[in-house]
């Protein structure tokens, strides 16, 4: 199998006493090659809804995702792959050993006691992992494993940007074969991070409580305001991508490694739902798919394979691509068998086992598409700034320079700005960017919600809606009038121009 691979993307192959190995550009490649022990990544990202990265022709949008799109021409590229499970403690392992999720199994190496650590533990590697959610390398492979998961929250709550840095640092040039694992909790929310590599606020809570949870899922205008987030914290995530790509070839490991990026499900956009990460027939078309790009070592050129492969099929595809066996049986196969090209849709299992959901390729691809046209009407594709102007009414409004417009006669309404204080003063060498404009209203009927336009230094930069959250019943306080819009980064005077920027109240009508 790994010699009908390599020899697709023009690579010679020999064998010899029952290996295949490649012939590199030099000695050294070359007897590395010929040990099958080239540089190993594999990254996991977490609810990452792959259908955001693409553009109007169903190919990976370069003008937001650079590097996603980079990878895709160097890669082989599996835009129908599918997870098989909605939740991370189990979707992650199934990534790792390539076996079905059971009922009751642990999250660590007591539950999944093979897995592709045994590949290359045994091939002599050395073994470089962060696992968020999970503990499946053992401690035979990694002395100290802990048993059970790490606590995930925190994790959420602190230090993402510090620990998403330090492992792609990590990823250098070594004296020995090295395989890196990373489990990255992103772009999974809080939504805070811009493709600049600024974030919106200091902290991870949002700026109206509850707003990205099941109080605010029940908005229509929240739904979107949180979409256009979430590809804002997409973009800050091939940021970060792009670097690491461009300092693997600086130094020469790009070429020789085998990549695999992945994710261990999406999330749907919703309203009205208590969850969005809990998969049923009505958004299996956004939680089971998810990205998967695999560069095999030398692999110069990328190709689309529309295979329906799944999450349970990388740990096998990824011993495949370094000539080994997994050394227990999987329930995966390789991403180019027969048996995987043989497939004609989607499965996933329900999160508490009582059935499996079948979805038809035919099916999916239909829904996938209805669901490409209408994010690319909201929030079109190419630049950033078109992504701003897409959700909210009136959008002839931005631009307009808020002086001359007529000035109604002071009411019962008043707007405040959550944190006004961080807005009266926006360094522009600062690393947040407090592009988030969000507070409360007061002096509306109960109930009520209008439109909003949202001035910064003048210039209506922004429109939207505003909404209250949904309490449970058994809470009877009533929830105030809320707004919340996101403006572009470049909102202001411009950099050369001014160090800083102030952000005005908002507009009601």
């Amino acid at each position: 199998m790994l010699k009908r691979v390599l020899a697709a993307i023009g690579l010679t192959v020999v064998a010899a006493a029952g290996a295949a190995y490649v012939l590199g550009h030099d000695d050294r490649d070359a007897e590395a090659a010929s040990k099958g022990k080239p540089p190993v990544v594999l990254l996991m990202f977490d609810e990452f809804p792959t259908d955001l990265l693409l553009g109007p022709d169903r190919r990976i949008d370069a003008g937001r995702y650079p590097a996603f799109a980079e990878l895709s021409r160097s890669s082989y590229w599996f835009p129908n792959a599918t997870t098989t499970y909605d939740s991370t403690t189990k979707a992650i392992p199934q990534i790792i050993d390539g076996r079905f999720p059971r009922p009751g199994g642990t999250p660590d190496y007591r539950g999944h006691p093979q897995s592709l650590y045994d590949v290359f533990g045994h091939k002599g590697y050395d073994i470089r992992r962060v696992e968020a959610a999970t503990s499946v390398c053992p401690p035979r492979w990694c002395p100290g494993a802990r048993r059970g998961r790490p606590a995930i929250l925190t994790q959420l709550q602190e230090g993402r940007r510090e620990r998403l840095a330090r492992f792609l640092g990590s990823i250098r040039p070594t004296d020995r074969p090295t395989f890196w694992l990373g489990h990255i909790l992103l772009p999974h929310g809080p939504y805070m991070f811009l493709p600049s590599g600024r974030q919106t606020r200091a902290g991870w809570q949002d700026p109206i409580a509850g707003m990205n949870s099941t109080p605010g899922f029940y908005s229509d205008y929240l739904a979107l305001h949180a979409q256009q987030r979430l590809q804002l914290q997409l973009g800050f995530l091939d940021r970060e991508l792009g670097r690491l790509f461009a300092r693997m070839r600086r130094e020469g490991t790009f070429d020789k490694s085998l990549i695999v990026v992945t994710a261990d499900h999406g999330i749907s956009s919703e309203s009205g739902v208590p969850s969005r990460r809990d998969t049923d027939m009505r958004n299996i078309d956004e939680l089971a798919p998810v990205p998967l790009f695999v560069k095999a070592p030398r692999q110069k050129r990328g190709k689309v394979m529309r295979s329906y492969v799944r999450t349970t099929d990388v740990a096998p595809t990824i011993a495949d691509l370094v000539n080994a066996r997994l050394p227990y049986r999987a329930d995966g196969r390789s991403a180019f068998s027969r048996a995987v090209r043989a497939r004609r849709g989607a499965m996933i299992i329900k999160r508490d086992f009582s059935r499996r959901l079948h979805i038809s390729a035919a099916e999916l691809e239909r829904r996938r598409g209805a669901l490409l046209r209408t994010r690319l009407r909201r929030f079109s594709s190419g630049d950033w700034d078109s992504l701003y102007t897409g959700i909210g009414p009136s959008r002839g409004l931005i631009g307009r320079p808020v002086a001359g417009m007529p000035r109604l006669a002071p009411g019962s309404l008043q707007a405040g700005i959550a944190d006004a204080v961080a807005l009266r003063s926006v360094r522009r060498d600062s690393l947040v960017r407090p592009t988030q404009i969000a507070g409360s209203i007061v002096g509306g009927e109960r109930r009520e919600t209008r439109a909003i336009a949202i001035a910064v230094n003048g210039t209506i930069e922004a429109t939207g809606r505003t909404f209250h959250l949904r309490l449970p019943s058994k809470e009877r306080r009533r929830t105030g009038e809320s707004f919340a819009a996101m403006v572009p980064e470049r909102s202001g005077p411009a950099a050369t121009a001014s160090r800083s920027s102030r952000s005005s109240a908002a507009s009601c009508a």
